[in-house]
């Protein structure tokens, strides 16, 4: 968005599109890191520290750590949840902008 003569606000497409590209590089990345905490979920990775007390409570606390309610897995569904609803509304106010523009340069055409 550029602001133009007389301090009014206008949207400009290709910043828009810009804007886009950027969100979904960012978005593209997290699924990246997304994908790879998933594999450190799985059975393979899991650490193997024998079957002592202290060896299986720190596996369990490296599992709560990925796959817990407040592990990374679920920051990084929080995290793209926030970045959709975050994308939905800067989409919505563009929309509004078009749509406020366009009936502005209507309502000044000679009838």
């Amino acid at each position: 968005m550029t602001q133009s003569i007389g301090g009014a606000w206008q949207v400009d497409p290709s910043q828009v599109q810009a804007f886009a590209r950027a969100v979904q590089q960012v978005r593209d990345n997290l699924n990246a890191v997304r994908g790879q905490v998933d594999q450190l979920a799985a059975p393979a990775y899991q650490p193997m520290l024998g079957t002592s007390p202290v060896g299986q409570a720190l596996t369990a606390k490296f599992t709560d750590r990925v796959t817990g309610g407040e592990g990374l897995l679920a920051q990084l569904d929080t995290t793209l949840a926030h970045l959709d609803q975050f994308v939905a509304t800067a989409e919505q106010a563009a929309a509004n902008y078009v749509t406020t523009d366009t009936t502005a340069a209507e309502s000044l055409r000679p009838r």
